[in-house]
């Protein structure tokens, strides 16, 4: 191909304009595919993470699905004698120090490991009549299950504000945070 012919080529002003809005319009396009695409394509990503986020939590749903359920069976099996409440004993205000120590030599004594143990004393600005203990509390279900049973029948219970079950590498991680009552 000969371009020495390519540069004697004139055009005229009705071809100039016209090749003016081509490339203009070839622009255009371009641009407009351009933010469809991306556009798209961002839609999509974002869609996918929420897909896979969504996917993570009915996993560990999962998990714990057979956990809740073997709970709830074991609650309806339950003698009423091996749930009962005891007579409310209040701790004494100055022995209530010990109390994250007996929790965790609770849940020691049913295979459960205590991670954290600990008294809220600002909880007593809400209510003076008891103070909020909360723990962390690593193993299996069934030490687990017996810890809440244990911490169920200690006298000293006011309320068990919070539990939350997590699945964690093949253990059950427990949260509790409960109120014991005070003596006055």
């Amino acid at each position: 191909m000969d371009l020495s012919r390519l540069k004697n080529v004139t055009l005229t002003p009705e071809q100039r304009t016209l090749a003016l809005r081509v490339v203009l319009g070839l622009l255009l396009l371009a641009a407009a595919g351009y933010v469809l695409v991306f556009l798209s394509v961002r839609e999509h990503t974002r869609i996918n993470i929420q897909i896979t986020d969504v996917r993570e939590q009915i996993r560990r749903q999962q998990v714990l699905l057979p956990a809740w359920s073997s709970i709830a069976a074991m609650s309806h099996n339950a003698s009423l004698e091996a749930v009962a409440l005891p007579a409310p004993e209040p701790a004494l205000r100055t022995r209530v120090y010990l109390m994250p120590e007996q929790l965790a030599h609770m849940a020691r004594a049913v295979g459960v490991e205590p991670l954290e143990v600990t008294l809220n004393p600002a909880s007593l600005g809400q209510d003076p009549t008891s103070i909020q203990a909360q723990g962390v509390f690593s193993g299996t279900l069934e030490g687990v299950r017996e810890l809440l049973m244990s911490v169920a029948r200690m006298p000293s219970l006011a309320r068990l504000e919070r539990v939350e079950l997590r699945a964690a590498d093949g253990r059950v991680e427990l949260f509790l945070q409960l109120r014991i009552a005070l003596a006055n």
